[in-house]
C-alpha cells in the first residue's frame, strides 16, 4: 500500500493503467485480531496507514493466541 500510494495516478506509457491494490475483504480470524486497528475498505478506497515503519501496529497478545507451540 505504501509503494501504490506514491505511484501517480497516471503513469507514462503507451497504455497507461492507474495502480490497484487487491484487497481481501473475505473473513480472516488472524488478520482481524492481530491488527490493533484494522486497514478498511470504503467506496473504492483504503486509507494509507499513517504509523511508524509500515504503519500498521501489531497486537502481540493477540498474535500469541495464534503461534503453534
Amino acid at each position: 500500500m505504501q509503494l501504490i500510494a506514491i505511484l501517480p495516478d497516471n503513469p507514462p506509457g503507451l497504455n497507461p493503467i492507474a495502480p490497484l491494490l487487491e484487497f481481501d475483504q473475505s473473513e480472516h480470524p488472524i488478520r482481524m485480531a492481530i491488527l490493533t486497528e484494522p486497514i478498511r475498505h470504503q467506496a473504492g478506497w483504503v486509507d494509507i496507514p499513517t504509523g511508524p515503519g509500515l504503519g500498521i501496529e501489531i497486537d502481540r497478545a493477540a498474535m500469541a493466541r495464534f503461534m503453534i507451540g
